[in-house]
Formats: structure tokens, sequence, C-alpha cells
């Protein structure tokens, strides 16, 4: 099987963690085929070259891709879905890439160069675990792409994936409307998690020999492996940019698209239980203190804003009752907002009532920015099949 690794990123200003990935694959006989960087900003081609002695590299930049709009026009799409499929006018405004387009770049180039499985890994995540062993947390070394690849070889999977070991994405914290804020935010789970951060500091740990192995329809992004002779049956990924008060914010979850329609599709998504290491913070071991630092808080701001830029659209998705979800979400989200701007000293929280408003008025966009992809995306795999056939 052709193996790519895809990396999607701002700025390409460092080898890490790809080098160690493909150290890893090397150490356990994996054969790389090809690393495909995707950059929205800047690139330090001298990285490139450093790379390209030892795999092939197809680097590719947001808005900026002549070879793969050539490729296109050549497999037949029309000019229309040509721009639906590559061009980011996000990017032009106010310099922001939403992640599911960002992920399909790499999609399309790794469909267009004879790659059979694309490997994606964020640019904070490493080819080991942590595990408690005698009491202590260690570092663990694995074969990364063997696990997927036991897996995805398997006729009927088509996407393998994992949880990450490392801080969680959400810090600890403890206030009276908290439970209020997870709900209002659609994260009831996280609240769960956080109720006994005492015990565990929000620190996640692989389940190492006891691995579970199971079916699931979670997706994600950073630690996951797809057969591209499946994406006949897969949509793309999605995600869009959502302005609240002014200020441009991604919405998150361009992956649980996949998995809500993988659970159509009769085929199956496998999570390998192979918690990479995640520095989420960038400074691990170091407990992440969300009150003194203000980098922790700020990312926790655009965490918030950008799973209510992704709610409304998940619920419609879903065929949720959508003023049901949004009467719920309001009246917990007004509690929270006030709870968490006072727990943190941060009035800026007190805007999520209203983000929430706004991205339930944006529905009706991303409806049509979603339909459009779909139909566009439809049309080129279509065609790259009588292409390549």
């Amino acid at each position: 099987m052709k193996i790519s690794i895809g990396v999607i990123t701002k700025d390409f200003n460092s080898l890490e963690p790809i080098d160690e990935f493909l150290e890893n694959a090397s150490k356990y006989n994996h054969k790389i085929y090809s690393v495909i960087i995707v950059y929205s900003h800047s690139c330090d081609f001298r990285l490139v070259e450093n790379l390209e002695k030892n795999v092939k590299v197809f680097l590719v930049q947001i808005n900026d891709a002549p070879e793969i709009k050539r490729r296109l026009i050549e497999v037949g799409l029309s000019a229309e879905n040509i721009e639906i499929l590559i061009n980011c006018s996000a990017l032009k405004k106010h310099g922001l890439v939403p992640y599911g387009l960002n992920r399909n770049y790499a999609l399309i180039k790794a469909l267009l160069s004879g790659s059979e499985a694309l490997v994606f890994i964020d640019t904070d995540v490493y080819p080991r675990v942590l595990i408690k062993k005698d009491g202590e947390v260690k570092e663990k070394k694995i074969d990364f792409i063997g696990r997927h690849l036991e897996y995805l070889r398997k006729e009927e999977v088509i996407i393998t994936t994992s949880d990450y070991s490392g801080y969680y994405i959400i810090p600890p914290m403890s206030f009276s409307g908290m439970k209020e804020l997870f709900i209002g935010l659609q994260k009831e789970d996280a609240y769960e998690f956080l109720r006994n951060f005492d015990q565990h500091n929000c620190l996640n740990l692989d389940n190492d020999k006891k691995r579970k192995i199971f079916e699931t329809d979670k997706i994600l992004g950073g630690n996951v492996a797809i057969k591209l002779s499946a994406l006949k049956e897969l949509p793309p990924f999605f995600s869009t940019v959502h302005n609240v008060n002014g200020e441009n914010v991604l919405s998150r979850g361009e992956d649980t698209l996949l998995g809500i329609k993988l659970k159509k599709s009769g085929k199956k998504c496998i999570d390998i239980d192979t918690k990479i290491f995640h520095n989420t913070f960038g400074n691990y071991p170091e407990i992440p203190d969300i009150k003194k630092d203000k980098s922790i808080k700020d990312r926790f701001y655009y965490t918030c804003l950008g799973w209510i830029g992704r709610n409304p659209f998940l619920n419609w998705l879903k065929n949720e009752d959508m003023e049901e979800v949004k009467n719920r979400q309001k009246k917990n989200i007004i509690i929270g907002s006030k709870a968490v701007a006072s727990y943190l000293n941060d009035e800026r929280f007190l805007i999520l009532p209203e983000a929430l408003e706004i991205s339930y008025h944006n529905l009706e966009r991303v409806i049509s920015e979603y339909k459009n992809t779909m139909r566009a995306w439809n049309d080129f795999i279509e065609k790259l099949e009588k292409w390549g056939g």
C-alpha cells in the first residue's frame, strides 16, 4: 500500500514532528511513499530540501497550487467546482483557512499523485504514547504506521483513528456553573471528565497492553489513516469560518462529518486504541494552569467559539430537533458564560450566548457551503475514476 503522510500547517518552519514519524516508520520497516505538506502562510524551503533527501515531498500552498489546478482541469472538473474545492476566500480576506479545506487539499494531492492511503498527523503529535509504569508517567515508542495498517488492510475497514495521550484540550478547572457551560457547548462528556480533574489533572494516558480495539464514528483528524480507494463512499472534510463580534473564528469538528456519514456507508472505522502523544500546550509535562497562563486561556476561548460555530451544523446533520437543542444550549450557555467569565476574570466569555445566536443564524449559509462542497467533491471523485480508468 502506497502510504503518504499528510501535514497541514500555517507556517512550515520545522521538521518536527515529521522527521520523528519518518524515523518511526523506517524503524518498523514501513516505506513511506510521500509526505504532503499543505501550508497557507510561509515555508522554509531549506527544510523541504532536507526532507527530500529521504522521501518524496509534495508541497502545496493554499490558494497558490497551479499544479493541482492544472490536474483538476485535465480530469475534467468545471471552473466552478475547481473554485469550490481549492479557492479559500477566508485566507484572502482574514488570513484564515478552514480546517476542512486544509485537509481536503492534502486528500486531493494524495489522490492525484498515486497514494493509496493518507495518514494525517498534526504538528504537535508524536509517534509515542504516554503510559503509567511503576507509578510514573513515561513515554513509550510504538509502531505507529503498523498499528494503523493492521486494520486498514482489512477490506471492510476504510478509516483507522485513535484519541491522544497528553493533556486534554480543556485544562483543569472547577467552578459553579461549569456543568451548564459544557452543556451549552455541547460537550457534556468533557464535564464528566473535568469533574474528577484532581485525580488526573486532565492528563490522558494510553491503555498500552490493555488496548481495546473497537468500531467508532468518532474520527480525530490528527491521528487518522484513510484508505483513498474508499473516498467514493465518503464525504470530504468540512468546516467553516464564522464572524463573532467583528472577529473571524475557525469552527471546529471538520472530522465530525466523516464520522456521521461513515455510519451510513456500511463500511467500518476502527479505533486502534493507540493514543499518540499530543503536546497540547507545548510545554509538557507542566500541568496546564488556565488562570495563570494567558495562552491557555486564549486557546480555551477560541476552542469554545469553534465548538459553538460547529454545533448547529452538526445538529442539522444528525437530524436533531433544532429548536429544542438550541433552547437547551442557550439556557445553559447564558449561565455558563457568566460563570466562566467570572472564574477566569475574562469578560470575553460573556459573548458566548451571542456567538450561539450568530452560529444558528448562519446555519443556512453553512448548509449551502456544505452542499456546494459535496457537489464539487462528488464530481471530482467521479471524474477522477473515469480519468484513471
